[in-house]
């Protein structure tokens, strides 16, 4: 048993997220009135454990809250129903967790190592979306097809050389197109730089966005019509097959933009051709090209979150009971992050929350012993014979007259 039995991992987790801290972030008088046993604090904090231990249902956490004495004690309570968690979850609003999830994402970004990727560019924001598809039977207000339903992550993130960190996040069902959230997810701001995929191309915002000075690259539709300037010269060797100033649009339609952008010619990192369009022309064209091969770090945070947090399936059916888990699943995601930070853990996040796992209610010394422990074994790998050391040495005793061993099948010459 640990000698620490207060100082407990899961209080440490919570530590960014103490039910003061919680309690003044809501700003809301009855979101517990009449409430004796399940508070939104508790709710909160349960959710989170089912969360990090990807329980598949209410039920499966209502039997942990009856069997687990370790979850009872946190906690303080007995035991709760499946049907108080439920309730609980579609009564309480998903704005009481949007502005948890906020007060996180800036905490974390207190603390992060700006590590610029390409110069001193400021922060690099990623934008994209991700579709959570349902029932359209179970779930007919996220109707979005005819035999189809689901809701939509809209999601801004802060990429680093070593983090990528949630900014802003807009949650609706997913008829609502990408380029509909352009401006929730964009906004003036000299010291970002905003990185998005074809699905957010609106002409008349990037007309908006040239105007406000806004920087931002993203790929161009293959039916887009370009008006050609000026171009540069190629550089294959860096992938630049084209740099040039466009306009975009056509007059005819009244489409065509009155501010120029760049046009950039290269491959992605799978080797598939790729037009970028951007408004940036103080930086090369591989810089540019670099810049937008980080794409691929979104859709490595929304594989994560599918792969290691509960928002594929869902604990209940309403529009509130879907919402709240994805901005609980967003929260712990963050609180990983942050402990993650604050012990300068080197490994990855998902080593962390296996840890997180195993010791969420034992003491916090075995907890951080876990994360920095040190493999049993080390192995080098598979032994390479080296045939050439072996041939050279032959040679060398050939040369010098040493051959009568050579005979000898049962002798190895490079240990004599």
């Amino acid at each position: 048993m640990d000698k620490d039995t207060i100082k407990t991992t899961i209080n440490e987790l919570l530590n960014e997220l103490n039910e003061h801290t919680f309690t003044k972030l809501i700003n809301t008088i009855n979101v517990d009135k009449y409430v004796k046993k399940l508070t939104a604090y508790k709710f909160l904090q349960l959710i989170i454990v089912a969360q990090i231990n990807e329980f598949d249902s209410l039920t499966h956490l209502s039997k942990r809250a009856r069997d687990e004495e370790e979850l009872q004690l946190h906690i303080d309570l007995d035991g709760i129903s499946t049907s108080q968690l439920s309730r609980k979850q579609c009564s309480l609003s998903p704005k009481l967790f949007e502005k948890v999830f906020h007060h996180l994402v800036l905490k974390i970004q207190s603390q992060m190592k700006q590590s610029p990727i390409v110069r001193n560019i400021g922060k690099l924001h990623v934008i994209d979306s991700s579709t959570m598809s349902m029932s359209i039977t179970q779930y007919p207000w996220a109707t979005f097809r005819k035999t189809k339903a689901g809701v939509r992550l809209h999601l801004r993130v802060v990429v680093t050389k070593d983090l990528t960190v949630p900014d802003k996040a807009v949650l609706l069902p997913a008829k609502h197109a990408d380029r509909t959230q352009m401006s929730e997810l964009i906004e003036i701001d000299s010291d970002a730089l905003y990185l998005f995929d074809r699905g957010y191309v609106d002409y008349k915002q990037f007309e908006q966005y040239c105007f406000e000075g806004v920087r931002f690259i993203t790929r161009l539709k293959k039916n887009a019509e370009i008006e050609i300037v000026s171009e540069q010269i190629p550089d294959p060797e860096n992938l630049i097959y084209q740099d040039a100033e466009i306009f975009l649009g056509n007059s005819q339609n009244k489409t065509k933009m009155q501010h120029s952008l760049r046009l950039i010619r290269t491959k992605d990192s799978e080797g598939n051709p790729v037009e970028i369009v951007t408004s940036c022309f103080d930086m090369t064209a591989k810089e540019i090209g670099d810049l937008y091969r980080y794409r691929w770090k979104i859709e490595t945070f929304f594989k994560w979150m599918k792969q290691h947090l509960k928002i594929k399936s869902f604990f209940g059916k309403s529009e509130n009971a879907v919402y709240n888990q994805i901005w609980i699943a967003l929260i712990t995601y963050c609180l990983e992050v942050l402990l993650q930070l604050k012990f300068n853990h080197a490994g990855t996040l998902l080593e962390l929350k296996r840890s997180l796992e195993t010791y969420l209610f034992k003491g916090l010394d075995s907890f951080i012993r876990s994360l920095f422990r040190k493999p049993l074994r080390q192995s080098k790998g598979r032994k390479k014979y080296d045939w050439e050391k072996e041939f050279t040495f032959i040679e060398c005793q050939f040369s010098e007259g040493e051959v009568e061993h050579l005979n000898d099948l049962t002798i190895d010459p490079l240990y004599l």
